[in-house]
């Protein structure tokens, strides 16, 4: 069973899935200069640039899943919720296999996962 894969062609997205496609994790800065996350064009705040983010985080918070409820993720696996430190009102999600010993406030780095020809960034501990 093949992993889901994101769109990345959606307008308001694309240029945060080519910098991953290139190993770098972006941060859309909107018009009053605080982080758009996850990007859109719309309201007032619409984004104006990007900038490179470091890859670096702190874990905010995760679960782990015991019972598999799709083949693509055999449990156990742990969701997790990092926070950037560059940007700390930006989040992501990711998963790690297995149930590793995590604390909250850990530092976390991103990975570049290719899930069939699509990169998606992961989170791991630092």
């Amino acid at each position: 069973m093949s992993l889901p894969v994101p769109r990345t062609t959606d307008p308001d997205q694309a240029e945060f899935w080519a910098g991953v496609a290139e190993g770098r994790l972006l941060v859309a800065i909107g018009q009053d200069g605080t982080a758009v996350h996850p990007p859109r064009n719309a309201g007032h705040n619409t984004p104006i640039r990007w900038v490179e983010a470091a890859g670096t985080a702190r874990l905010h918070s995760w679960t782990v899943t015991v019972h598999t409820v799709d083949p693509a993720f055999p449990a156990p696996y742990t969701v997790v919720l990092v926070e950037l430190d560059d940007h700390p009102r930006v989040r992501f999600v990711g998963d790690l296999p297995g149930s590793p010993d995590l604390r909250a406030g850990q530092p976390m780095r991103v990975r570049f996962d290719d899930r069939a020809g699509v990169v998606v960034p992961q989170w791991e501990p630092a």
